[in-house]
């Protein structure tokens, strides 16, 4: 059921100012996350909507094509919100989200342009917004990945659309990018948004340059030693390992029913990981559930929860290894560094 969004622009706004720690006189903390809930959940039909095009597009590509839409956390709404002072919620460009996980470079970019003349289509119901290739030009913090935003729905009125982020990546960038975030969640800091520990920080700007190397079949003996002899100091490995090892995880059974949305609750002290399931029709209900849950642990920092779709519950944990604290792509490719060392 397409969700209703029931507030203004205005009240909107004056939610994320509460939630993100500027109080208004109109407007309380509860009342807040009410209104946040409901303008997220507007969200769900224009990422069903694009889904369905994306799916169709990848069937263009050679290569296997990992899917995965979500809506973003109430907590990394908040934390956005917090550290960017002069985003508005109503303005913020990636609480729909939608993934694509492709093999290499050139089917990244064949499927850009596969998405990009879409919008040329009569029945393309989006506002192409901006596109940033970050594969070109990457983050400071070596993020590499292409952003595509939209505004959607074009027959609605400007105040009522909300806009929705494609994110484009290569396996490699998915295994680094995935890395990046188990630590940061494991070590209750920020790496993601560059904010922590300097030393795995510069680690990880040092290693996304030897992927770079690694996508390209390039090397540059200095780097890649220079790197390796890093990733041993710090006993990098040992840690993504051990963290992977930790977490058991207590989920339904795999051979029952497929479900079109799954629920997820990490619990780092516990070390499990709970995973719900619902079907296509059963949104709404998993919408409620997922609000219910991220206010019971919204103050506990030991508990993720967060929605996500994908295809085949086989998938999830490729599309979300994050959550399950599973690092081992990012680990073979590490070891692909030791490999071109002794190779050269």
């Amino acid at each position: 059921m397409k969700s209703i969004l029931k507030y203004s622009k205005s009240d909107i706004d004056k939610a994320g100012n509460v939630l993100a720690g500027r109080p208004d006189q109109k407007i309380n903390r509860d009342q807040s996350i009410e209104i946040l809930e409901n303008f997220r959940s507007i969200h769900n039909h224009p990422l069903i909507v694009f889904r369905m095009s994306l799916n169709r597009k990848t069937k263009n590509l050679t290569g296997d094509v990992l899917i995965s839409q979500r809506l973003k956390r109430a907590p990394s709404i908040v934390n956005k919100l917090k550290i960017q002072k002069n985003m508005s919620l109503s303005q913020m460009q990636d609480i729909g989200g939608l993934r694509a996980v492709v093999t290499n470079l050139d089917e990244l970019y064949k499927l850009r342009d596969l998405i990009r003349n879409g919008e040329k289509q009569t029945a393309f119901k989006s506002t192409f917004i901006k596109e940033t290739d970050y594969i070109k030009a990457p983050k400071d913090s070596g993020y590499r990945s292409i952003h595509l935003i939209y505004k959607y729905d074009k027959k609605v009125p400007s105040n009522s659309q909300c806009r929705i982020e494609v994110q484009l990546r290569t396996k490699i960038h998915h295994a680094w990018a995935t890395a990046v975030e188990v630590i940061g969640t494991y070590l209750r800091q920020p790496l993601k948004q560059s904010f922590g520990d300097n030393e795995l920080l510069e680690l990880f700007k040092e290693i996304s340059k030897v992927f770079i190397l690694i996508e390209n079949s390039e090397f540059e003996q200095d780097l890649f030693k220079k790197t390796a002899a890093r990733i041993n100091e710090l006993k990098l490995r040992d840690k993504l390992k051990g963290f992977s090892v930790a977490t058991q995880i207590s989920s339904q059974d795999k051979k029952q029913e497929r479900g079109k949305y799954y629920l997820i609750s990490l619990n780092f002290q516990k070390k499990v990981l709970n995973v719900k399931r619902y079907s296509e029709s059963k949104l709404d209900q998993a919408n409620n559930e997922y609000a219910e849950l991220e206010k019971k642990y919204l103050n506990d920092k030991n508990v993720e929860i967060v929605l996500v779709s994908v295809d085949d519950i086989n998938n999830l944990e490729k599309l979300y290894p994050n959550y399950f604290l599973d690092t081992q792509e990012f680990v073979k490719l590490l070891d692909i560094i030791d490999q071109k060392i002794n190779e050269n």
